[in-house]
């Protein structure tokens, strides 16, 4: 046989206070409207479903918070802290924020998803959006851009994030919603840069640039010499001597057995 949410609701501890029953209550409500309002929505949420969940009289959910806005706004919020984000080199601010903003949602998923659900029908879960991404006192990085357009590339960066928490926890699209949350930073990071790097002083752009492309070389130089070990080795073991490899590279016998001492011995 199967129960209804109203079974399934813990009863008032009948040793409680008055005062201790009413605050459990209360709870029910906010933790049965917390649910629904992720799941469904603000416009598809109603006090009856959430009496119903909560196992109390409608009644008594409209004593407690008088209307259904009221209740959503108890339950509701984006409270995502980023100033730990802005931390850091100035070119990953993107990464910080994307990797922060999904480990908030990811803690705090019964309070923002909401918001993300209703956000689109109802007006005060809407604004609470356009705070988290414009407002310098809830989306801190409005404050630390600089340079051209700084505002706009600030609630473009807002946008992107907002958009990847949408497709990952309420579309769930494929490869966006199943992927390693480092993964998509690692990914998406980088294309964030543009909006980031436009109001870096010029120096520091180039600075930030040549040792990017300075640690590109370095992966390159390190693959390419793991290759020449590689090659050394095999060209060994079919039987070149170290006069041989020593000729191809522009070393002296002496240094390519230094380099790969004992390979010979190792293939025999």
């Amino acid at each position: 046989m199967t129960s209804s949410r109203m079974d399934t609701a813990a009863p008032p501890n009948a040793t409680a206070s008055r005062a201790q029953r009413r605050e459990q209550t209360r709870q029910q409500i906010l933790d049965a409207a917390r649910a629904l309002f992720a799941d469904r929505g603000y416009l598809e949420t109603t006090i009856r479903a959430i009496a119903q969940r909560a196992g109390v009289d409608p009644a008594l959910v409209m004593q407690h918070f008088g209307a259904k806005s009221a209740l959503f706004d108890a339950v509701s919020g984006i409270a995502i802290t980023l100033d730990d984000a802005l931390e850091g080199p100035p070119e990953q601010l993107g990464e910080r924020l994307l990797r922060h903003a999904l480990a908030d949602v990811d803690r705090k998923e019964d309070r923002t998803m909401p918001v993300l659900r209703s956000m689109l029908t109802h007006p005060e879960a809407a604004h609470a959006v356009r705070c988290a991404i414009v407002n310098p006192e809830t989306s801190p990085w409005t404050r630390v851009l600089a340079g051209p357009d700084a505002d706009r590339r600030s609630a473009l960066i807002g946008t992107l994030v907002l958009g990847v928490l949408v497709a990952r926890y309420m579309v769930h699209i494929p490869g966006v919603a199943d992927a390693p949350a480092e993964r998509l930073v690692e990914l998406l990071g980088p294309c964030l840069r543009p909006l980031v790097m436009a109001g870096l002083p010029p120096g520091l752009a180039a600075a930030d640039g040549a040792l990017e492309a300075l640690a590109e070389a370095e992966n390159a130089r390190a693959a390419a010499a793991a290759q020449v070990d590689e090659y050394a080795r095999t060209a060994l073991a079919a039987g070149a001597s170290y006069g041989d490899i020593g000729r191809v590279l522009g070393m002296s016998r002496q240094a390519a057995r230094k380099r790969w001492p004992n390979a010979q011995d190792e293939a025999s």
